[in-house]
């Protein structure tokens, strides 16, 4: 995902705390950041695991708190999905 211009490190802030959370079916959960760049890495048992993981209200009020400083909508792949 691409963070407004100077704000990678606040959204970064954020998603750190991601890992403390209880995500049922999360197996991973890593990010890197380069400039206003954040690329985040999950692995979770299934599609829908992550699917459900998005409806757990900490989960939700973390992803309110970063869009704010997000430049467009972030990307998503799932595995066996190609970006081209």
């Amino acid at each position: 995902m691409k963070a407004t211009s100077g704000n990678a490190e606040k959204i970064a802030d954020i998603l750190r705390q991601v890992p403390a959370l209880n995500m049922p079916g999360c197996i991973k959960y890593n990010m890197a950041i380069e400039g206003d760049f954040i690329c985040g890495y999950e692995e979770w048992e299934s599609k829908e695991a992550h699917t459900a993981s998005m409806q757990i209200p900490e989960v939700m009020a973390l992803v309110s708190q970063a869009f704010p400083y997000i430049d467009g909508m972030p990307e998503m792949l799932f595995e066996g999905e190609s970006i081209i």
